[in-house]
């Protein structure tokens, strides 16, 4: 859990192989997105955080909207092939041999195959989003790493405090002023026991550090470090202009300012109330899957409600702008969402199948494969079937051959035995065990 912090939470990517360099690239490329906002927005006068995540949020749910459509999509297609996935599976169920459990799964690919989609159709849309996703949580949570200008307010106070020097310190400041939690995440700003961080490192830390920081603890930090207060008073100022969104601080979680209901829980509440309307709408879409009885049906209602009340507590514990991020992010959502259903609203089943073939042959063309033939699918399906049937008769013959052969042997052996001798016992039990038969039928 702790590399996961420092993954979301640290500037320096170097010392962390796990990232890659296909991680790097694209939180690069991301960040350079959020500069170039925040640089606009700076060049007009209004530069603020805030507006940034949003308008950075916008433009993002507009880069992925592909990979929504071709989800939204997936789910379409696996409606209509509902009743034709039950039908299998009732067909094949509480079968566990091997024979059967192969022919299911190529009545399944072929049924794929007649409409043209793939088994991990509905799964690959998400799997694009999860990479990119990630980097946008790291991005929101770490500003200062990819916003120059930003860096530099906090920089400023890191080279007035002593820079990598004031570490120790620092961390004595955090623990008396509620930021354990912070500190953690950060590694204690790279002084843990037996760590070995490099002095740029540590210097990173301390200004992801101190951009965590809320009004009150700015002025807590003047005190310790009164050498520095001007520049710490300044850079205070500084942030309080730029993390300032509607009186709402975007470095203070709205759970450092109690349980008494204040401004700061706009955003949990916005946040619950977008996820409901989100999940809501998702789920009318795909009414196939909402309205039945089945497990998957149920998750999803679970889900309808779970889902809103995780929004809520995350953005209660998280600083407000990870919360801003997350009621942006829905409500772009909610938007998309309504003009999919819209756009799918109109489409019929049969043009849906009908588009969705013609988009497969055209990939099977670029292969040089044929076309789907609805006809040969059928007859692997039928074929699937036969050899499910035959495999599983001819288990039942090796069966009933076997038993034969048990029963033939027993009655040669025991056909003359000895009084006395183990065989004639054995044919006692067995007549014994005949006769109970016959009075249990009667």
């Amino acid at each position: 859990m702790d590399s996961f912090y420092l993954v979301l939470l640290t500037k320096n990517t170097s010392s962390l192989p796990i990232l890659g360099s296909i991680w790097n690239v694209i939180v690069e490329i991301l960040g350079m997105i959020m500069n170039v906002i925040y640089n606009t927005l700076e060049s007009l006068g209004i530069g603020n955080i805030g507006l940034s995540i949003i308008i950075f949020t916008i433009v993002m749910r507009i880069i992925l909207f592909p990979t929504s459509f071709r989800q939204q999509k997936s789910s379409r297609m696996m409606q209509l092939m509902q009743p034709e996935m039950k039908a299998i599976q009732e067909k094949y169920k509480n079968k566990t041999d091997n024979a059967s459990m192969m022919a299911q799964q190529a009545e399944m690919k072929a049924l794929y195959e007649k409409y043209g989609t793939s088994m991990t159709g509905g799964c690959l849309p998400l799997l694009l989003q999860m990479p990119v996703i990630f980097a946008l949580y790291r991005i929101i949570m770490n500003i200062p790493a990819y916003v120059p200008s930003v860096y530099i307010i906090y920089s400023n106070v890191l080279n007035a405090i002593g820079g990598d020097s004031a570490a120790q310190k620092l961390v004595e400041f955090g623990n008396n002023n509620n930021l354990t939690a912070i500190l953690k995440q950060l590694h204690n700003l790279g002084i843990e026991e037996n760590a070995s961080y490099s002095s740029e490192q540590v210097s990173n830390f301390i200004v992801d550090f101190l951009y965590k920081l809320n009004p009150t603890q700015w002025s807590n930090l003047a005190s310790v470090f009164p050498d520095a207060s001007q520049v710490i008073e300044k850079a205070s100022a500084d942030a309080e202009r730029i993390n300032n969104f509607l009186g709402i601080n975007l470095s203070t979680a709205p759970s450092s300012m109690g349980l008494v209901p204040n401004v700061y829980w706009i955003i949990p509440i916005l946040a619950g109330v977008f996820q409901y309307l989100s999940t809501k709408l998702m789920s009318s879409s795909n009414k196939a899957l909402s309205d039945g009885n089945d497990q998957s049906a149920q998750m999803m209602k679970s889900m309808n409600l779970t889902m809103p009340l995780m929004s809520v507590w995350f953005c209660f514990s998280f600083a407000s702008g990870i919360g801003l991020y997350w009621c942006a992010s829905s409500g772009v959502m909610i938007i998309q969402q309504l003009l999919l259903n819209n756009y799918f609203s109109k489409i019929s089943d049969k043009e849906m199948i009908e588009k969705q073939i013609a988009a497969a042959n055209a990939k099977r063309a670029k292969k040089g494969l044929a076309p789907i033939d609805e006809k040969s699918v059928e007859n692997r399906i039928l074929a699937a079937k036969d050899k499910a049937e035959t495999s599983e008769n001819n288990r039942l013959e090796v069966i009933a051959k076997q038993n034969y052969k048990t029963k033939e042997s027993t009655d040669y052996y025991n056909k003359n035995a000895k009084p006395g001798s183990l065989a004639s016992k054995a044919n006692m039990v067995q007549l014994y065990n005949e006769k109970n038969e016959k009075s249990d039928k009667k």
